[in-house]
């Protein structure tokens, strides 16, 4: 059987009528119930003013002030509202944005309170704390990935995203009709000319060679990075955390652009819109990570201007070179090495050494292996 618990305001309408039908002492009643006898007054002055009141009149009431002179002011709430309604940003964004048009604005909690009491936001969830890294410089390092489908037209359209790791600035948000390599490479092309070139591009492995599930090798589009000085980098299988920043930034989009206000009745007024939205993103918007500035404040264009055409294989003279056969493979010594079908048809530069045999293609080191792995007839 359950205990049965008694509610504060039960042991208060008891405490009432011990005292006034019971003729109870204050003092007694009080210790009785275990309150202090000012306590027990306050409630008996309750009591006497709604003598036949149920027990409800005796709960807790609000401390809410009856006149708050600092309350924010309408005019101020319907700023907030309009920003949220019309970017769906959240409290700090809001915050950083209209601390610039009013004086003495109210802090972010303020506005969070703002945006709950109206119904705009629930309560966040709790997430655990994730490990963050950034380089020191614009174009140290380029993140570069397809967002999911987008269905515009009664098509599936995949916005191919390019985000500058240290200043989040967003290169390039271009809706494409698929996902292959060439329609990623591109993107970049037009991107390196407007920005130039950065040191690392890093991608999932779907643009690796180990993307298809060969064992070594460079792509297609990977190849292309190198002919440019470009080093190409690829997070591991199943870990989009290494690319967090690329996939907070499509996070965003879905929530202020994609599910918001995305035209998705043609594909030019689709990509119209992502254009706006990347103008927006770099220009106006905050970034909480970068102290709630836009993005376009901490970016500025590369140095490395982009060739007119992709460079040319090239070694140094007296180079021993070979040619990867359509396989992907080259033969030096009757061992068969793997160099990666993305780059068949091209010269690959060998280096051997002491115990080992490395393999170069233009300054990128593809493959090293060891005399004791090599085996003839076996390909590597």
């Amino acid at each position: 059987m359950p205990w049965k618990v008694k509610t504060v305001s039960d042991t208060r309408l008891a405490l009432c009528h011990s005292v006034r039908t019971g003729l109870m002492p204050v003092a007694t009643a009080a210790r009785r119930f275990g309150v202090s006898r000012k306590t027990a007054y306050k409630w008996l002055k309750v009591f006497d003013l709604h003598p036949g009141a149920a027990a409800c009149s005796l709960g807790d009431r609000s401390r809410r002030p009856c006149h708050s002179p600092q309350r924010t002011t309408g005019e101020i709430q319907e700023k907030a509202l309009e920003l949220r309604d019309r970017h769906n940003w959240g409290a700090r964004k809001i915050q950083s944005v209209l601390k610039f048009q009013i004086k003495n604005a109210p802090s972010v909690r303020t506005f969070s309170a703002i945006l709950r009491r109206n119904g705009r936001i629930t309560p966040p969830t709790p997430v655990a704390p994730l490990q963050r890294f950034e380089r020191a410089e614009p174009n140290q390092l380029w993140q570069v990935d397809f967002k999911g489908p987008v269905e515009v037209d009664r098509k599936k359209i995949m916005p191919f995203t390019i985000l500058d790791d240290h200043s989040r600035y967003l290169l390039a948000f271009k809706p494409c009709t698929d996902l292959t390599m060439n329609t990623a490479w591109n993107v970049l092309w037009d991107v390196f000319h407007r920005a130039g070139l950065p040191e690392q591009i890093l991608c999932d492995n779907a643009f690796n060679a180990r993307g298809n599930f060969r064992p070594a090798g460079l792509s297609w589009f990977d190849s292309r990075l190198v002919r440019l000085g470009i080093q190409p980098s690829h997070g591991r299988p199943y870990h989009p955390q290494t690319q967090g920043k690329v996939e907070a930034l499509h996070r965003s989009a879905t929530r202020e652009l994609l599910d918001f206000n995305a035209r998705k009745d043609s594909q030019l007024h689709f990509e119209q819109d992502c254009d706006a939205y990347r103008n927006l993103y770099n220009t106006v918007r905050p970034h909480q990570a970068l102290g709630d500035i836009p993005p376009i404040l901490r970016w500025k264009p590369s140095p490395r201007p982009r060739p007119t055409v992709l460079p040319e294989v090239t070694y140094p003279a007296g180079s021993v070179l070979r040619r990867v056969n359509d396989h992907g493979r080259i033969r030096f010594k009757s061992y068969r090495i793997l160099c990666g079908q993305g780059i068949d048809g091209d010269l690959v530069r060998i280096e051997e050494r002491n115990e080992e045999i490395a393999v170069y293609y233009c300054s990128k080191q593809i493959r090293c292996i060891s005399h004791d792995q090599l085996k003839k007839d076996i390909i590597l």
